[in-house]
C-alpha cells in the first residue's frame, strides 16, 4: 500500500466486570458525543498491519505482543477502502484497562459493544466481523 491510504483498527478487551469492551476515539461533534475508530494513514515503509499496531502502541502502554489478531474486514471511509484490524488484548494483561491509556490520549476511551455497533454503523464494511459476548 502507498502513502494516501489509511488503516483503521480497534482493541477488544475484558473488563473487570467481565463484559467486553472496545477501544474508540471520543469526539464531540455539535454539543453531541461521537465515536471513531483509531486511524492511521499507512506509510510506504511499512504495512498497514505494523501503521495500526504502532498506532495502538502509541495510545496504549502496552507492547505490541499484547496484542492478538482478532479480525480483519474493508471498510470503505469517505469513499475510500480501509482496512479494518480488530485486536484482542493478551488475557495476561492485568492492568485495569483504563489505566493503559497513555497521558495524551484523553480523547480515548474503552466503550461497550453497543457504542462499537453504533460506530461501524457510520462505516460501510464489507464482511463485518461478530463479536461473542
Amino acid at each position: 500500500m502507498t502513502e494516501g491510504h489509511f488503516v483503521a483498527g480497534t482493541v477488544m478487551a475484558q473488563a473487570f466486570n467481565g463484559k467486553y469492551v472496545f477501544l474508540v476515539k471520543h469526539l464531540v461533534k455539535h454539543n453531541e458525543d461521537s465515536y471513531e475508530l483509531p486511524m492511521t494513514p499507512i506509510y510506504k515503509e511499512k504495512t498497514g498491519l505494523a501503521c495500526i499496531i504502532e498506532e495502538l502502541k502509541n495510545i496504549l502502554d502496552i507492547q505490541g505482543s499484547a496484542l492478538d489478531l482478532y479480525e480483519l474486514t474493508n471498510s470503505v471511509v469517505n469513499g475510500s477502502r480501509v482496512p479494518l484490524f480488530v485486536f484482542s488484548l493478551n488475557k495476561n494483561i492485568t492492568t485495569e484497562l483504563n489505566e493503559l491509556l497513555k497521558e495524551n490520549s484523553a480523547q480515548y476511551a474503552w466503550m461497550s459493544s453497543d457504542t462499537l455497533i453504533e460506530t461501524l454503523e457510520n462505516i460501510d464494511i464489507s464482511g463485518v466481523p461478530l463479536f461473542n459476548q
